[in-house]
């Protein structure tokens, strides 16, 4: 990957000029609490930095900007951090092994669930397709801010767009009979 280095430099008087101000920010949110190591968090500002520059080579990046990525940057995080599970997976020697997969799980189940995932393919299909790709990663679990990397859009649009997709998915999925409320 080539790297221009006008926005390398741009970058380095940056980081020069709000460095401490982004170390200090991410210290006063406390994410050890959570469990975040705080290094990580600054070398995803400057990954975040590094593609403004690249996006508005000409832009104008004060400190209000800086602070509001450090924030967007600290929240994500948190976020993520939320949705992890808090206990790991037992081992499979422990005694204790929680089944993650029912043992009861017989046909009939097995087929109502290849109905539904059926229904929800079709309705899906009905979307027209940056909602259906915004809906298919919510559904897989990202997050907007995820959604907006791989859809090219900023994360509000983002969240928009899969909040409308869902609200039409929910609507197909209504009008085929599925009752979503379990879901």
């Amino acid at each position: 990957m080539r790297v221009d280095p006008g926005i390398r430099d741009r970058l380095v008087r940056l980081l020069a000029d709000y460095g401490a101000k982004v170390r200090q920010l991410i210290e006063n949110h406390r994410l050890d609490k959570h469990g975040i190591d705080g290094a990580d968090i600054e070398q995803e500002v400057r990954i975040r930095l590094w593609r403004a520059l690249e996006r508005e080579p000409e832009g104008t990046f004060n400190a209000a900007f800086i602070q509001r990525v450090v924030l967007t940057t600290v929240i994500d995080a948190v976020r993520a951090a939320a949705a992890r599970p808090s206990e790991p997976l037992p081992d499979e020697d422990d005694a204790t092994q929680v089944h993650l997969v029912e043992p009861t799980h017989g046909p009939e189940r097995t087929a109502a669930e290849r109905q539904r995932f059926a229904v929800l393919q079709a309705c899906l299909a009905k979307l027209p397709e940056r909602r259906r790709d915004a809906a298919q990663l919510h559904l897989q679990g990202f997050t907007a801010f995820e959604i907006a990397q791989r859809l090219n859009l900023s994360e509000d649009a983002a969240r928009k767009l899969a909040e409308r997709a869902l609200g039409s998915l929910r609507a197909y999925l209504s009008d085929a009979g599925v009752d979503i409320a379990d879901d």
